[in-house]
Parts: structure tokens; C-alpha cells; sequence
């Protein structure tokens, strides 16, 4: 498989200026102290809050909390998938990309089998030509013939070898075919069709690739619907039906509906509600989302109106908490019983639809009213299993002013002030002074080496192990940034796709005010620390094993250098 080397990546971030860069496609007029500012591409915003930094080569919006690199800038602001941003970005730098191949003797198949799915459904397309019964099934299903054309709507017939023998004649074509999934290999080592007798829905990528099926079985029979495996060019998780479609019909996707079928895709399509998009046999997923967030910032889910769309829904909202950034809006549709999108667009139109989505639920409706159900706030005991419940969930949520609004909201239905670390205090009228609590040295230690990498090179020595979390994120920071020279922007790259990314993402982004002089012996200072603790855990640990049995005389050597140490040093009180 093909790979951009890191290596690679780095030099074109060492190359590239992010404020040059950025420059070129939002004026970046105003500066304040190292940073620029410009209003925020992301959002909508009269004052400017979106900063970028030219030592950290990091830009990060006060608003909409959207950040990054110039690789994240580009997926962020075209709209491109991470490959696709470092392609744009070499050009823009001069550079071209190089590739690690692996497992040479095997070239990667991605291009082919798009090839092979096209024709696919080409076939199928003209299969359904000659078919009078699909036909027909479609008109009583309200598509027309122009519809079809625009999703590539087919059919395949009643056959065991059907696509087989039509694309699968010699050895290799075979491996193609069971690769995309259209065949199924048999116990003897021959093989069949998977889809027979079935409506074929292709499956597009975002840039209008075929990459798989979905089959609607023409008479009865089970499984209603079929959709195409998991294939090297279609991952059920991550692609949405009716998503190309919807861009290409829509120079700006201000809103998308996420409905649960090809048919209420189609014919809210017809209807000229042209933003709906499917997932494809599964729940709504986080890669579902943030690749929507890339084109929308408004998603209404629709769901039927029954309990079993109640608790999907209610998946649905847990899956989307830990995306909500501020200015992100998720609202929630219920249909009447018995009804899909499908059926109610084709009975009330598209004008009654539409108004009926302007009344779905907004997230925070919808998150308290299911909670309520589940506890009576009529009493002392109901309300606090209430704020419990919320404060739990609402623990997903990232910080911002979002997550502050719903514990605002919590604290009056609940009656109780609920504070970030989700401890709950009562209400009282009496003002309270607010304090700032001061992060640990830990938490010191690793933000300022996100913010300023080249202090990674002041520590000359390992660490002495310490058992505490987020150690071991702070020896893997320590060891990265003696090995290489890098910026802020840069080392997040290391973290790409890690669950650690995040959490570094966020302490790039923390203010303190600490004066630029004195950053170098705040970070040493929060080090010794941190040496200090780890002293000091060595000797509980040598003390406690001594009184359990005899120590080694290397232990009491250790334990005796160990206390003199101590005695020895002592660690200024660290400020911060």
C-alpha cells in the first residue's frame, strides 16, 4: 500500500509559512503580539478570532475552536481528505510526493476496482432497460425515469453467475470480483453472485466513484435490502449515500438530513430536497459526521416517531456530543407512525416537509426531555439522579460555550449548580469567588512543550519513572522533541489519528501568562518537580517492601542515595 513518508510531511511543514499561506487565501491584517488575526472562515463572526501563530505555525479560532496545522487548515477550508491536503500543499510548496511502497510485488488495486464497479453498474443500468417488472416496481414507487438516471438505479437478474460470467471469465478477474465484494466463494472453491433478482442501488464516493451496492429485492424475501462488504474501496463507517449527489446539486450545503434508506434519499432528492444523505446498513458514526462538519454546520436527524426511533436517536445524540463545537447546530425529526421520509414527502410535498424539519428538536431539547423521562424532578432524590445522568453525558461534550450553556440549562431544571469537574453544589444566592485552579506540573510540563517544542532539548537525561497519568505522553514528547526540530504544528502531526491527538490539540491551544522570559524556567521548574515526585515514590515503594521483608544491599544502597537526595535538593514552589 502506498504511504506519504512522515519524514516527508515534516519537511513540507518546515517549508510551507502557515501565515504566508493562509495570507493568500484570508487577509491577515491584524497582529497582536506573534499572533495575526482575520475573521473566522469557519463560522460567522464580526469581531476577528481567528489567530494564527507564526512561531507555533498553528492557527486556532477563539470562536469556533476549529485548529490546526496547514494540512488541517486545507481539509478544514476545501474540504479535502488528508491525503488530498498534503497533495495540495506540495504544490503550493514546489514539492512532489514521495511514496513508501509496501509489498511491492502487489500494486495497490484501489484504481481497477473502480474501474470494474463503473461497469458494474453500467450493466445494471442497462439490465433494468430490459426489465419491464423493475420498471415498474419504480414508477409505483414514484421514481422516475430521469431520477433513476441521476443515482444510476438498475438491476440484476434472477441468476446465480450472472456478473460472473460477465466480468469474471479468467483467474484474475475473479480476485477483482470477490475483492469488491460482488462474489461469494463457495466451500468447493467456485464462486456466485452475492446480489440476484434485486433494485441496485451504486454506492459513490464524495468524488462520484462507484464503490459499491445497495439491492432492493424485487419480490418478497429476506434480506429486504443488501448492501455491498467491507471492500479496500468502501468502508460501511465512513461513506454516507446520496453525499455526492447532495454536493453536486448544492454549491453550499447550509444543512444536511441524515435519513436511514436509499428510497427517502431519492425521493426527497425528487421532491427537490436535494441535502439528504443515508448511512449504509449502520448507526450513524463519528467519521459520518466529521466528514459532514467539512461541508455543513447544521444536521437534522430523522428518525420515525415510535420507541425504536426514540432510542436510536438517543445513539444518535451520544455518538454527535463529543463533535459539538460552538456554532454546530444537530436537531432531531420524529415522523408520524408508519411513515418514512419516502411516504411523507410524497403525501405532503416538499413545502410541508421542509416546515415540519423547521419544528424538529434541537440537541439540548431532546437531551433533556429524554433524561426527564427517566427521572421524577418533582422530588429532591429525582432531580439529583438527573443531574447526575446529564452531567455524565454532557462530560463528552469539548469546552466551550455550548457546554457551558447546557450545564446553565442543567443547573435550572436540576435546581443545582453543576461545576466543570461535574462535582454538583447547591444553589446558593450568595456570590461565590470563582478560582482559577493552577495546573499540575505535569499538565505545566507537557503544554508548554506542545507550545514551545524546543525545550525538549534543555532535559539532557531520562526522566526516573513516575507512576502517574500522562507520564508516559510527557517521555514520548520529551524523546520526540530531542530528535527533531520542530514546531507546534509539526508535533501534532506526529500525533495524527492517535487518541492522544486531542488531548495535545487542546494544550496547544491553553493561554497562560506566563512572560516569554520566564517560559524556560517554568518548564524546568515544573521537570524537577516532577523528579522530585518520582523521588519520592521510589522511596515509598522501598520503604513499604522493607517492612515486608529484607532489602537487597543494592535496595538499601538505592534507598540510602534515594533520602539523601532529597534532604539534599530542595524545589522552589512552582507558580503556575
Amino acid at each position: 500500500m502506498s504511504q506519504i513518508p512522515r519524514e516527508f510531511i515534516q519537511q513540507l511543514l518546515d517549508r510551507t509559512d502557515i501565515v504566508d499561506f493562509i495570507d493568500a487565501r484570508i487577509p491577515l491584517r491584524k497582529k497582536t503580539g506573534s499572533n495575526f488575526f482575520a475573521c473566522c472562515p469557519f463560522h460567522n463572526e464580526k469581531s476577528p478570532s481567528f489567530s494564527v501563530s507564526q512561531t507555533k505555525q498553528f492557527f486556532y479560532c477563539f470562536g469556533c475552536g476549529a485548529h490546526g496545522n496547514a494540512i488541517d487548515f486545507l481539509m478544514q477550508h476545501d474540504h479535502l481528505n488528508f491525503p488530498e491536503a498534503v497533495e495540495a500543499l506540495a504544490r503550493y510548496a514546489g514539492m512532489e510526493v514521495p511514496r513508501n511502497h509496501q509489498h511491492k510485488e502487489k500494486p495497490t488495486p484501489q484504481p481497477s476496482l473502480y474501474d470494474l464497479l463503473e461497469k458494474i453498474s453500467q450493466f445494471y443500468q442497462q439490465e433494468l432497460r430490459q426489465k419491464p417488472e423493475a420498471i415498474t416496481y419504480l414508477k409505483k414507487r414514484g421514481i422516475t425515469g430521469e431520477i433513476a438516471k441521476t443515482f444510476g438505479i438498475g438491476y440484476v437478474p434472477k441468476s446465480w453467475d450472472h456478473v460472473l460470467q460477465r466480468f469474471g471469465k479468467q483467474a484474475k478477474e475473479k480476485q477483482q470480483l470477490l475483492e469488491t465484494g460482488m462474489l461469494i466463494k463457495k466451500d468447493d472453491g467456485g464462486f456466485y453472485d452475492r446480489f440476484r433478482e434485486r433494485i441496485m442501488f451504486p454506492i459513490h464516493d464524495k468524488r462520484g466513484r462507484v464503490i459499491g451496492f445497495g439491492g432492493r429485492i424485487l419480490e418478497t424475501g429476506e434480506p429486504k435490502y443488501l448492501n455491498s462488504p467491507e471492500t479496500p474501496v468502501f468502508q460501511k463507517g465512513h461513506e454516507l449515500y446520496g453525499l455526492f449527489h447532495a454536493l453536486r446539486a448544492n454549491r453550499e450545503l447550509t444543512r444536511v438530513m441524515i435519513v436511514e434508506g436509499y428510497m427517502d434519499v431519492i425521493a426527497l432528492f425528487q421532491h427537490g430536497i436535494t441535502y439528504a444523505v443515508a448511512t449504509l446498513g449502520t448507526a450513524t458514526t463519528a467519521h459520518h459526521l466529521q466528514r459532514l462538519f467539512r461541508h455543513t454546520t447544521e444536521i437534522i436527524y430523522c428518525f420515525d416517531g415510535d420507541t425504536a426511533g426514540k432510542t436510536a436517536a438517543w445513539r444518535a445524540l451520544q455518538v454527535t456530543l463529543p463533535l459539538m463545537k460552538d456554532g454546530i447546530q444537530i436537531r432531531f425529526m420524529f415522523l408520524p407512525d408508519g411513515e418514512d421520509p419516502d411516504s411523507m414527502v410524497r403525501k405532503e410535498g416538499k413545502d410541508a416537509f421542509e416546515k415540519r424539519m423547521q419544528q424538529a428538536i434541537s440537541l439540548s431539547d431532546f437531551f433533556f426531555q429524554t433524561l426527564a423521562q427517566q427521572a421524577e424532578l418533582n422530588t429532591l432524590d429525582g432531580r439529583a439522579r438527573f443531574a447526575k445522568m446529564a452531567s455524565e453525558q454532557m462530560e463528552k461534550l469539548p469546552d466551550g460555550f455550548f457546554k457551558n450553556m447546557m450545564q446553565e440549562e442543567l443547573a435550572k431544571k436540576s435546581r443545582v449548580t453543576v461545576q466543570p469537574q461535574t462535582t454538583i453544589k447547591k444553589f446558593s444566592n450568595k456570590p461565590t469567588i470563582k478560582k482559577t485552579r493552577p495546573p499540575s506540573p505535569l499538565r505545566a510540563a507537557i503544554m508548554l512543550l506542545v507550545q514551545h517544542p524546543e525545550l525538549g532539548k534543555l532535559i539532557t537525561s531520562p526522566l526516573p519513572p513516575l507512576e502517574m497519568n500522562g507520564f508516559a505522553l510527557l517521555n514520548a514528547l520529551l524523546e520526540l522533541t530531542q530528535q527533531h526540530s520542530l514546531t507546534t504544528g509539526t508535533l501534532l502531526e506526529y500525533w495524527r489519528d492517535r487518541e492522544e491527538a486531542q488531548l495535545l490539540s487542546k494544550f496547544a491551544q491553553m493561554e497562560h501568562m506566563i512572560p516569554e522570559k520566564g517560559i524556560k524556567s517554568e518548564f524546568l521548574g515544573a521537570i524537577q518537580h516532577l523528579k522530585k515526585s518520582a523521588n519520592d515514590q521510589s522511596i515509598e515503594r522501598l520503604l513499604a517492601k522493607a517492612a515486608r521483608e529484607t532489602l537487597s544491599d543494592e535496595e538499601k544502597k538505592h534507598l540510602n542515595t534515594l533520602i539523601h537526595t532529597k534532604r539534599t535538593t530542595t524545589t522552589p514552589e512552582h507558580p503556575l
